[in-house]
């Protein structure tokens, strides 16, 4: 009688042992799921790399013996999805680069400025780009590397203008020098492509 007492509260033990694995495991994993449900990480199509469409080239006039600037001419700069170039995700307008020269202290300064649009979609980190600067005859003589922040809200938003002062002991030959301007995107080796994150 008293062994059948022993067994059944060893049973009842173990029950009541693998009862609170089974509850506390539960309550383990219930923050996790919650969470992942609340916040609703982003569907792989709501994530991915973006490619620009080509590069914008600009002609470079004096404004001054001070001062030159690109031409504009409607150029814009389009990063397009997988779909190609009816793919758009975001776009750069008004693109203008100028170049001022403070020629007692023999300082240049280039300045980026453009409008941002974004087309449903916005980079994840930044827009990087390089500014290169060409001879008339073509040759490349400086190039200057920006990131661009663009937000979902955007549509032909003024960004900020970058300003980048060029060495001195280059700034006089790229003063002189320059005939064009190509703004492309940024294809170092440790530099990844643009990802874009869905606006929706």
């Amino acid at each position: 009688m008293f062994l059948n007492f022993v067994r059944k509260q060893v049973v009842l033990m173990d029950l009541a042992q693998r009862a609170a694995l089974i509850c506390l495991s539960t309550f383990v994993t219930l923050p996790v799921r919650a969470q992942t449900t609340e916040t609703g990480g982003p569907t792989p199509e709501a994530i991915q790399s973006v490619t620009l469409e080509r590069p914008a080239t600009f002609e470079v006039r004096s404004t001054s013996g001070t001062l030159k600037e690109t031409v504009q001419q409607g150029q814009q700069i389009i990063w397009f999805g997988k779909g190609g170039p009816d793919d758009r995700r975001f776009q750069i307008g008004n693109i203008s680069v100028a170049f001022l020269r403070n020629e007692t202290a023999g300082e240049l300064k280039m300045t980026f400025a453009g409008s941002a649009s974004a087309l449903g979609y916005r980079p994840v980190d930044e827009a990087r780009l390089n500014v290169i600067v060409h001879t008339k005859a073509g040759a490349s003589i400086y190039s200057w590397s920006i990131g661009i922040s663009i937000k979902c809200a955007d549509y032909n938003q003024p960004l900020a203008p970058l300003v980048h002062e060029v060495p001195r002991d280059v700034a006089a030959n790229v003063f002189n020098n320059v005939g064009t301007v190509e703004v492309a995107e940024r294809r170092e080796p440790n530099v990844r492509r643009v990802i874009v994150r869905s606006c929706v």
